[in-house]
């Protein structure tokens, strides 16, 4: 019996000998396209190599970049968690959906607040300070009368919330920020993990946000006590813009008539105004009340590194300010080399370059340098 080539190649592709190797051969393709990515490396904790840049200087510095990682970054490899999953954006809101409002004094203003401003701030697109004195380069929204001790804080947050409140409704819908974050100027943020706090909620209704809580007595309008759970104002907290709307008519009444006076718990005073209000707290993770190294130390390792990405840090000098600003901008720019992410790290790199020159800009006018020396002829 004779059969034609064509019935013979069809035989053979029907074969289960034939189905078997082409199997294989898909199998090893398949294998060979595979793409091993190189392991998870943080740039200041695993190269850790001391001359990885040359001094810029014939003149030794400890501000060079490997003696400062040295001396001030490395440290944070054994207390903060180290993430190495894969990074992802907040999904509900955007950054410049957000006002920071943040408390500050004149006498932090070449301290705690210009730090601020050189760090996290920088990259912030709306942000007030409240104080009681004018400075030309902090957006200052003044409260007059206010005062600058600590005593200040309850009548800097009530008045400055109806100038902010005003404000807002001088915008379009479209302009208005939907949400506030309170904090002080010693108060360190990653904004990036703070806004993914916010993922489900919906602005439009009365919410108060926070982690780090205490409890406190708060004063009824016709005597008598009674105690809530309040954010704390040093890890910060959040409320949205339709909280904002409803405390407003209460504000003034409240500071002036109900919280006693000698009282500077503003975070406990807004709180106790909310719950009255009929507005409960809800809690979320990674608000910390305190410096890295002492919230390891408080709160063990195992609680402290079961949020990866903690939102802030309280009570951080300028120095750490600006240590802690260094070492989370590599930790992010690590996550996203890692995954590849190549449009969110371009997207974040020129936000940062830019936001480096703004604040070139803005200390070349703040800090002119006196003249020294003779003029050369």
């Amino acid at each position: 019996m004779n059969i034609s080539s064509n019935i013979k190649i069809q035989l053979i592709k029907n074969s289960s000998i034939f189905k078997l190797a082409q199997q294989n051969l898909s199998n090893q393709t398949n294998i060979t396209t595979i793409v091993h990515r190189k392991p998870f490396e943080s740039y200041i904790c695993n190269n850790r190599n001391i001359n990885r840049f040359p001094i810029s200087s014939t003149t030794p510095s400890n501000d060079s970049f490997d003696i400062y990682r040295k001396i001030s970054l490395e440290k944070y490899c054994n207390i903060v968690p180290i993430p190495q999953h894969k990074w992802f954006n907040a999904q509900t809101y955007t950054e410049n959906e957000i006002a920071f409002v943040i408390f500050t004094s004149s006498k932090f203003y070449h301290t705690r607040a210009t730090a601020t401003r050189d760090t996290w701030l920088s990259r912030i697109t709306n942000y007030y300070f409240l104080s009681a004195t004018p400075y030309p380069y902090l957006p200052v929204t003044v409260i007059s009368d206010a005062g600058e001790n600590k005593l200040s804080n309850v009548k800097k947050l009530f008045y400055g919330l109806q100038i902010i409140y005003q404000q807002q409704m001088n915008l379009s819908v479209n302009q208005r920020q939907k949400w506030f974050y309170i904090a002080g100027c010693d108060t360190f943020i990653i904004p990036y993990h703070l806004l993914k706090r916010l993922d489900g909620l919906d602005y439009r209704k009365p919410i108060l946000l926070g982690g780090h809580t205490g409890r406190h007595t708060c004063p009824r309008k016709n005597g008598g006590t009674f105690i809530i759970e309040f954010p704390s104002g040093g890890a910060g907290f959040f409320f949205s813009i339709k909280l904002l709307e409803i405390m407003q008519p209460h504000l003034t009444n409240y500071v002036e008539n109900i919280w006693p006076r000698k009282s500077d718990a503003s975070d406990v005073a807004l709180t106790c105004l909310a719950i009255q209000l009929d507005v409960k707290l809800i809690k979320k993770a990674g608000f910390w009340a305190h410096p890295p190294a002492f919230t390891l130390a408080e709160e063990k390792r195992s609680k402290f590194h079961n949020e990866p990405e903690p939102n802030n840090f309280h009570y951080i000098k300028p120095d750490e300010m600006y240590a802690l600003d260094e070492f989370y901008i590599h930790q992010h720019i690590d996550r996203l080399i890692h995954d590849e992410n190549w449009d969110e790290l371009t997207k974040f790199t020129r936000r940062f370059v830019t936001s480096h020159y703004e604040l070139l800009r803005k200390k070349r006018r703040e800090c002119p340098l006196p003249n020294r020396g003779n003029k050369t002829k």
